[in-house]
């Protein structure tokens, strides 16, 4: 009898712990939308009992662009319908999904790192988010008239090799430090309006060319889960140029020793860890001095030298020149 009532009472348990399957609608609560230029924009923060962060989309003239960014505190299953014929990519920075299509009755992993892209029409299906995992993602959707009025349907046999159908386990490719620069440039944009619609249209433009270029040439890209790894590390350093990261730190981020992460990057980059963050830091500095009036002292800041005097003197050390002198050659705007 206790047995039985033992084992009753787990199957309760089970049963409650078990996530539920649920709408990304039901998961949110709008904080923000505007209507700009015919461009509609919305911004939703996630429920505080499913996690922190946010999520948000840009829609107009046949495209969609969604951004996931966000910690889940339990695992969620989201319920997805696509009731009209679209073009779908998906970059994932960082986290993990299980995608279940109901058409395709495969269990498909998407991993951190990785980007897929997939013609979608009238087809049911979920994906699993997994718990205590960053997830950052941007998903992209291009219906018929975007797909038309760009001549993309022109691309040699475009729905039919990317229809489900064709779909296998090995669907998704590793994301590229091309890729990762553009889809940096779209978080980190801060466009309103007519711009803001002018901006995402070319950089989805930009993304689809070259995802069609890689996708074309699939079998070539390695699938090693320790290029992926590297590729994350790459991510790390140019997504946030403020944060001064250490070999160690960065190893154990994803989960590699100090050596490993040290030989294969520069195997696979060509730059040493530091070399890279270097270049990354005096190209985006560059950039601020030309374009922007902020003082040299908070351009500094943003690309993670914490003293002026050192930042200038890495400055110089690469450009062979000042801050203030590059400004002066450069700066368009004063």
């Amino acid at each position: 009898m206790d047995k039985k009532r033992r084992k009753k009472n787990n199957e309760i348990t089970t049963n409650k712990t078990a996530p539920q399957e649920q709408t990304l609608s039901s998961i949110l609560q709008l904080v923000n939308q505007q209507n700009q230029c015919g461009i509609i924009s919305k911004k939703f923060r996630l429920l505080n009992t499913i996690g922190e962060g946010y999520f948000e989309y840009h829609k107009f003239d046949g495209l969609y662009i969604g951004i996931f960014n966000a910690q889940l505190k339990q695992n969620v299953i989201v319920n997805e319908s696509y009731t009209k014929e679209v073009l779908e990519i998906s970059f994932l920075l960082e986290g993990e999904q299980i995608i279940n299509l109901t058409k395709s009755q495969k269990d498909l992993v998407f991993e951190s790192q990785e980007s897929y892209i997939v013609y979608l029409t009238e087809t049911l299906g979920k994906i699993t988010y997994s718990k205590q995992k960053k997830l950052k993602e941007v998903k992209i959707r291009m219906d018929t008239s975007f797909i038309k009025r760009h001549y993309l349907d022109k691309v040699n046999n475009l729905y039919s090799t990317y229809t489900l159908e064709k779909i296998d386990t090995n669907f998704a490719i590793p994301l590229c430090n091309k890729k990762q620069e553009i889809i940096i440039a779209i978080l980190s944009d801060t466009r309103k309006g007519l711009l803001k619609r002018l901006f995402l249209e070319a950089k989805v433009l930009e993304l689809m060319a070259i995802q069609l270029d890689t996708q074309k040439n699939k079998k070539t890209i390695p699938k090693d889960n320790l290029v992926k790894k590297i590729y994350q590390v790459q991510f790390i350093i140019s997504s946030d140029l403020s944060v001064q990261h250490s070999i160690p730190q960065l190893a154990r981020q994803v989960g590699i020793n100090d050596y490993i992460l040290k030989k294969e990057f520069k195997r696979i980059f060509n730059q040493t860890v530091f070399e890279y963050a270097t270049s990354c830091r005096m190209k985006t500095a560059k950039k601020l001095l030309k374009d922007h009036k902020m003082p040299i002292y908070e351009i500094s800041e943003l690309v993670g030298f914490k003293n002026a005097t050192h930042f200038s003197a890495a400055f110089k050390k690469n450009t062979n020149t000042t801050p203030n002198k590059y400004r002066k050659e450069h700066n368009l705007i004063f």
